[in-house]
């Protein structure tokens, strides 16, 4: 039986009763209970993960996602194709999210297809997120079971996202800005990642002062995680780089613990002194470990103009940084939460995440919090304008809605600083042109033999003016 998609929108996103509800390609409409849902559909909601599984007990059935099932929230894809999630209306806002649920889910289900021919459709999305669904195409992550397992932790080696000290100014509006996703999720994929066992150093192999451990780590050309001590950071910077702050409020971590790349980030700008190391083999790359039809699809020459297909690279990337289900338990202190080469992949993150955040900030918008391909900065209404410039320069983009009308009208030049590759996507974005945008969407959905033919059609509708 064919897998269909479709959306839930319940008027209060805490109680799984009263909504709307579309499925793909379908007419919306009002639902009394989640028990007039089909049951031959997975139902994407805006339920959050509590909400769903904790505070009701809409997650005992198994058709139902909750909204972060996907990495975007069904809010902020409405923005980012430049709705009003706040005021669009409920039954235009379902018809079209569950066409966006429907693409991103299709293109999945073509990898499962695909990678694992012989694996029943009704075994592709088990898991409470599709990240977890999706990790178990990639090839098995490795992680510690000794000691080491305690400090492979959020927080305490790593973080996804993190929060900065620095002050908005008054009266200014929160804007968030964005690389592409497949242009940052190919940056991930292809960073060094570590592979084979990693050893423990203490301090006394790699120097007598510190200046001598720091300048081993730094001469280091295997992968390594090094316990630090900071004992100075630049005064400019250290606001932006938030070493150790973290956005979980319900506990207080002492980071101590950085990867090799993030310690040679930090050195640049920081007294450190090193305590010990966990030295590893050998480094590889994670695109070359890949099944060969998710190479194909992050490497197709539509990808770069595909939103669909940004959703679902940054879902690979991240769920290569995820534990394997290994189906062994692990008691809560033993059990590491990510795999090494995780570490390494949020770490870069991180350090690509940062550089833009110090940038931006030093042209006078204050980063708030960065992470996850994004920055979150700050700036005066009247000032939106350069604001979206400055973002553009640096490779990021801001969310469509919060693009100011009639700033890039159809013709004028962007201004794109960021991978040339994905030029196209941003002059799209930036003019709005979504009828341009949501057919280079549907691309990859098409048999791949005649997507050449397809978009010579899409060129010459945009250019007869029927799009």
């Amino acid at each position: 039986m064919e897998t269909k998609f479709g959306i839930v929108l319940f008027d209060d996103d805490k109680d799984p009763r009263e909504g709307w509800c579309a499925p793909e390609g379908g007419k919306a409409r009002r639902i009394g209970s989640m028990h007039e849902l089909s049951t031959d559909t997975i139902w994407w909601t805006n339920l959050s993960y509590d909400a769903m599984f904790r505070q009701t007990k809409a997650g005992i059935n198994p058709w139902l996602r909750h909204d972060a099932y996907l990495v975007v929230k069904p809010r902020d894809a409405l923005t980012e194709w430049g709705h009003n999630a706040q005021d669009m209306a409920p039954d235009a806002a379902c018809e079209f999210l569950a066409q966006v649920f429907s693409r991103v889910m299709n293109l999945a289900a073509g990898l499962f297809r695909d990678c694992e021919p012989g694996m029943p459709e009704v075994e592709y999305f088990t898991k409470k997120t599709l990240r977890h669904d999706l990790a178990r195409l990639l090839p098995p992550g490795e992680y510690p079971t000794d000691e080491a397992a305690a400090i492979l932790r959020s927080g305490q080696a790593y973080s996804e996202y993190t929060t900065t000290t620095l002050r908005s100014p008054r009266g200014s509006r929160r804007i968030a800005l964005r690389r592409p996703r497949m242009s940052h999720a190919m940056e991930m994929l292809t960073t060094p990642v570590p592979v084979g066992r990693f050893e423990l150093v203490p301090a006394r192999r790699l120097g007598k002062i510190p200046e001598e451990r720091v300048a081993a780590i730094r001469e280091m050309d295997r992968p390594c995680m090094v316990e630090i001590t900071v004992r100075a950071m630049d005064g400019e910077v250290a606001p932006v780089y938030g070493f150790g702050n973290s956005m979980d409020k319900t506990q207080v971590v002492r980071r101590s613990w950085v990867t090799h790349p993030e310690f040679l980030t930090m050195s640049a700008f920081s007294d450190l002194d090193v305590k010990c190391a966990y030295v590893g083999e050998s480094y590889t790359q994670l695109n070359l470990l890949l099944p060969q039809p998710m190479q194909d699809l992050l490497s197709s020459q539509f990808a770069e103009t595909s939103w669909s297909a940004g959703i679902l690279a940054e879902t690979i990337w991240r769920a290569a940084t995820m534990m394997p289900d290994t189906g062994r338990g692990m008691a809560g202190a033993e059990k590491p939460g990510c795999t090494w080469r995780g570490a390494w992949l949020k770490a870069a993150d991180k350090t690509a995440t940062f550089v833009t955040a110090l940038k931006l900030t030093e042209q006078g918008w204050p980063a708030g919090a960065y992470g996850l391909g994004g920055c979150w900065v700050s700036g005066l209404e009247e000032q939106l304008r350069d604001l979206v410039k400055d973002g553009l320069q640096a490779g990021y983009m801001p969310r469509m809605f919060d693009i100011p009308p009639d700033m890039f009208p159809p013709g004028r030049r962007v201004g794109w600083g960021g991978d040339k590759r994905c030029e196209m996507l941003s002059h799209l974005m930036m003019t709005r042109d979504l009828s341009m945008l949501w057919n280079m969407d549907r691309l990859l959905l098409i048999e791949p033999g005649q997507r050449t033919a397809h978009l010579r059609k899409i060129m010459e509708a945009k250019k007869a003016g029927r799009l």
